[in-house]
This record gives C-alpha cells, structure tokens and sequence, in this order.
C-alpha cells in the first residue's frame, strides 16, 4: 500500500516513517505535502487505529491538512476522501478513509 492524499515525493526524495495514533473516529493531522501513506493497524495496546506515513522534508514541502476517518466497515465514505484499508478493532470490521483538506492557513 502506497497512497498520497496530495503529491508523492519525489524520486529518491528521502521521507520519514511517522506512525499517527487516531485517538478518535475523525482526527485532523497535518502533514507535508509530498507523503506516503504506508499502512494502517490495530494498536492492541493503546486501543486506537493508527497509520503510517512516510513525510518529506518540512523545509522542502508545504504543510497540509489530512482528515482520517475510522467508519464501520461498510458505510459511506466521507466526500472526496480515499479508502486507505480495512481492519479489526475488537472484533468489529472497520475502513479507514483520509482526506485532503488543503493547506495549512498562516494566520499571522
């Protein structure tokens, strides 16, 4: 599994493995721009979803905001979001979804 929410980096770009816990059904993360997402889990021990992206550069890529969502297996994705995979939590079956939500605002 290899999925970008924006643009993938580039050729040979080195990208850090970054593992984001999703400590509720719908959490707001921001990212670089240029990303990877690798994979999802189950944390037995923390009891949350979490996933893993591969990030560039901050200094060399613009910071984004993604949405992940945790839905029961089945049911309608949130708009404009993509399907990152599916699986148990405490026996129920699950899909992960993420979503672009553009880039992060400077408010100064």
């Amino acid at each position: 599994m290899a999925i970008t929410l924006c643009v993938p980096p580039r050729s040979g770009e080195l990208c850090a493995p970054m593992r984001f816990p999703l400590n509720a059904d719908s959490t707001v993360v921001e990212l670089t721009s240029r990303h990877r997402i690798t994979g999802i889990d189950w944390d037995a021990t923390e009891h949350v979803v979490a996933v893993v992206v591969e990030i560039t550069d901050p200094q060399t890529s613009r910071p984004i905001d993604v949405r992940f969502d945790v839905l029961a297996g089945g049911a309608a994705p949130p708009p404009r979001s993509r399907r990152l995979g599916s699986l148990s939590r405490d026996g129920e079956a699950i899909d992960v979804y993420g979503t672009y939500l553009g880039v992060v605002a400077d408010e100064n």
